[in-house]
């Protein structure tokens, strides 16, 4: 059921006054938090924090909750703030309980809420645009019946709260009560999804803004300025405008704060805010120096192993992050190929993980958190083949430029034309002597683009198969592919110190 029929809302009424008759949950809050170092931080914990005129008052840090976090609607006078949770459970800082949906079951969560002018009620929106009434607010209208192309992200109060704007996140908006339709994004085409909005003083208009920072003005909304020319660290969450309508400010899901027109700095997260949150939304209060971010936790994606044959974005933020490391391969392509195998084989090497060839979730926790490697060598060129690891490194002056899966010498004993010898990779210092650029032919078969650098037939050179193991007769495999980078750019040239160590 929902707030949408009357009768259910009485229902809600009286019963949420008999509750406000006993023991209200989570009421009024004094500030508990330590401000950060800073002028412009007036105080903070892990879930709210404060700058310049807005005051910290608490938040649900460190509670056990039953849903989380999803939204934030500050009192009238700007001196207090609601948390809602997506189950609907409602947390006052310095703000009176109105009541809440914490023990009724929904049909979509509740993705938000915006309080009454007067500050004596508040509306919570679901996804599905389930408007909810508590308080002095009153109920005009929901999409909650409705066949939506995009989920609805926000609810704004109309002027002077007899009505409200529903916002969905292809752009768009939905009128109920006094609020007017002034225009919208739904029939456009986007870079980004929309993700905020905000109405002005008059409310005679309202600005959108996309994830990419983009922002569109509607009515006597007047355009101040955007991000979505500039390239951004972080996607942006949201905006709020200043009291005057004359500014506003877009936050990043990192922290930061963009200011335009006469909105002024008064700080951001960035450097306070844990690795492990996010911001989802940026609230204002009276003026124009003065707002709150809301963090929650950023979410925690399961998703399957990749391996050879995967394809797709993840692919390719893989193949990236493998590249910025410095653990070779071709190309970003979003395709998992055998050489994206060879460079997952490496990173697992240098890390000391299982020699899988796929990304599961430990591999890919181990991607987020990595350092590039650090060789042996502290100084000069040097091609380091580090036969514990199993890898080829290409050392530039003490930085790993780059890492190849490698293959030595299994150190198993074989007859080659009768005489008994052990496959193995001599440790030490050596240069590359001579090469072949083509196949060269050996007794224990052919060597693809040889690099040697003992005088008893020990190279570098390419082959078909480079196992996550030693697995030659002593030279040291690489793919084709990295043989050919090798010879094309000149990675092994004839002198170049080769430094082979356990």
């Amino acid at each position: 059921m929902r707030s949408d029929s009357g009768a259910f809302r009485r229902f809600v009424a009286r019963s949420l006054a008999l509750l406000c008759m006993g023991i209200v949950p989570f009421a009024a809050g004094a500030a508990i938090g330590t401000p950060a170092a800073g002028a412009a931080v007036s105080g903070h914990d892990e879930t709210v924090y404060a700058f310049g005129t807005a005051t910290f008052r608490g938040s649900t840090q460190g509670r056990a909750l039953n849903a989380p976090i999803v939204g934030m609607a500050p009192t009238a006078n700007g001196k207090g703030y609601w948390l809602v949770a997506n189950d609907g459970g409602i947390f006052g800082f310095n703000a009176p309980f109105f009541g809440s949906l914490g023990a009724m079951h929904l049909n979509a969560p509740i993705i938000g809420m915006a309080a009454t002018p007067s500050g004596r009620g508040y509306w919570l929106v679901a996804q599905d645009g389930g408007v909810f009434t508590f308080g002095d607010a009153q109920f005009y209208g929901s999409t909650g019946s409705m066949r939506l192309n995009a989920p609805v992200t926000q609810l704004i109060p109309g002027p002077k709260g007899k009505g409200y704007w529903l916002m969905a996140t292809d752009g768009g908006v939905f009128t109920f009560g006094n609020a007017r339709f002034r225009g919208s994004m739904g029939g456009s085409h986007l870079n980004a999804p929309v993700i905020g909005m905000t109405s002005t003083p008059t409310g005679r208009g309202y600005l959108l803004v996309a994830s990419d920072g983009g922002v569109f003005t509607f009515g006597d909304a007047r355009f101040r300025g955007s991000t979505g020319d500039r390239q951004v660290a972080s996607p942006v969450i949201g905006l709020a405008g200043t009291s005057s309508g004359k500014g506003y400010w877009l936050a990043t899901q990192n922290g930061n704060v963009f200011r335009f027109g006469d909105a002024t700095n008064a700080g951001n997260a960035v450097r306070l805010l844990p690795p492990t949150r996010q911001i989802i939304q940026i609230t204002a209060v009276p003026g124009r120096t003065g707002y709150r971010l809301l963090a929650s936790a950023k979410p925690v994606i399961v998703a399957p192993p990749m391996g050879v044959g995967s394809y797709g974005p993840h692919v390719a933020s893989v193949q990236q992050r493998l590249l910025d490391l410095g653990f070779w391969l071709p190309a970003v392509t979003g395709v998992y190929d055998p050489l994206t195998e060879q460079a997952v084989y490496a990173f697992q090497k240098w890390n000391f993980m299982p020699r899988t060839g796929s990304v599961d979730d430990a591999t890919r926790q181990r991607l987020n958190v990595a350092g590039r490697p650090v060789p042996r060598a502290t100084s000069g060129y040097v091609i380091e083949i580090d036969k514990t690891r199993q890898v080829l490194i290409v050392n530039s002056g003490g930085r790993a430029s780059w890492v190849f899966n490698a293959s030595s010498g299994s150190d198993i004993p074989y007859v080659s034309e009768g005489v008994r010898y052990t496959a193995h990779t001599p440790e030490g210092f050596f240069n590359i002597q001579r090469q072949v650029d083509g196949y060269d032919k050996s007794p224990l078969g052919q060597l693809y683009r040889p690099k040697y650098f003992t005088s008893t037939g020990i190279a570098v050179h390419g082959y078909t198969s480079v196992p996550p193991y030693p697995a030659s007769h002593g030279c040291v495999r690489v793919s084709n592919a990295a043989i050919d980078l090798m010879w094309n750019h000149n990675i092994l040239p004839i002198g170049a110190a080769v430094w082979v160590y356990l």
